[in-house]
């Protein structure tokens, strides 16, 4: 019996993988079917990526990246980083809500809830975040300009205010940044 368990156990991960629905593409639309070919999502995206073994895919949903579940529930906006869905950094990737950025896991549930102007991916545990800043066109790619910035940790906690001209550098193991206010650069210790 406790081999029978064991077994159950260990194989059940495999296989909900292995029925997983995959994309496939019908007149310029992408859908998800199962293993049998079976119909799962009608095709209604403009470009789709597989589903993960968490149970969510990436699409293309109205020129915007989007994340949904195997039920075809959008979860989130996902924020576009080199024409796709962002890179996970330190387990969490960015997501966009009402033109402002929060961080999402690998299932797709807002873990930093989305209030600010721009963040920047997690270095160290901690992640460079603006108010009042904006991204500017330079070519094919894009510079964030002006606003307030600070930095927070993993759980959103605010570790520096978001009232600098620029955040230069963070040394999460002394617990200091080189900020700049007014041009002038400067060490704070931050707890």
């Amino acid at each position: 019996m406790k081999f029978i368990l064991t077994f159950i156990f260990l194989t059940l991960p495999i296989l909900a993988k292995s029925n997983l629905p995959i994309s496939f593409e019908e007149n310029n639309l992408y859908g998800f079917k199962n293993k049998s070919g079976k119909v799962m999502i009608k095709p209604q995206y403009q470009h789709a990526m597989d589903f993960t073994k968490e149970e969510i895919a990436f699409v293309v949903k109205d020129n915007r990246w989007v994340c949904i579940n195997t039920k075809n529930l959008v979860l989130l906006e996902v924020f576009v980083y080199d024409n796709g869905p962002d890179y996970y950094s330190e387990n969490l990737a960015r997501f966009v809500e009402n033109k402002k950025f929060g961080f999402f896991d690998s299932r797709c549930n807002k873990q930093i809830s989305a209030a600010y102007d721009f963040v920047y991916p997690f270095e160290n545990g901690t992640s460079i975040v603006c108010n009042g800043c904006e991204s500017q066109l330079e070519g094919e790619h894009s510079k964030i300009i002006g606003g307030k910035y600070g930095v927070i940790n993993k759980k959103g906690k605010i570790l520096i205010p978001v009232a600098y001209d620029a955040i230069d550098s963070v040394d999460v193991k002394k617990k200091t940044a080189t900020v700049v206010s007014n041009k002038i650069k400067t060490k704070i210790n931050f707890k």
